[in-house]
């Protein structure tokens, strides 16, 4: 198992997911296919998840994101949720600008669908 980084560019985000556990999401959220780019993230995180980690943290530091990466986000978080069945300790960490209020609202949606400890950080 190796560790997963990305690079940003103007339409993805910068990816640093490390097998420490702290997983790492920066930037803007606007792939022309945001399916094969969250593919690989969560691709990464069902491999990462047979290695039976004691705790995964995702950290969310996203500037803007379209629907389409909203969706894939949703089912990246599902994920994340499932490392409980192995006993990990997951969490997401959802990082927002307070003046942004859109962003705030988007977290505390995501909040509500997943059941993993989920914190709102102001940026």
């Amino acid at each position: 198992m190796e560790n997963l980084t990305i690079e940003r560019t103007q339409r993805t985000p910068y990816v640093d997911f490390n097998i420490s556990g702290e997983l790492l999401i920066e930037g803007r959220s606007t792939p022309e296919n945001s399916v094969e780019f969250y593919s690989l993230l969560i691709n990464w995180l069902k491999n990462f998840q047979k290695t039976k980690p004691a705790k995964i943290n995702l950290h969310v530091k996203l500037e803007f994101f379209n629907t389409s990466s909203g969706k894939l986000l949703i089912n990246m978080f599902k994920q994340i949720e499932r490392f409980r069945t192995i006993g990990a300790n997951p969490g997401i960490i959802w990082y927002y600008d307070p003046a942004d209020e859109d962003m705030f609202q988007s977290g505390c949606d995501f909040q509500s669908i997943v059941q993993v400890p989920f914190s709102m950080v102001k940026n």
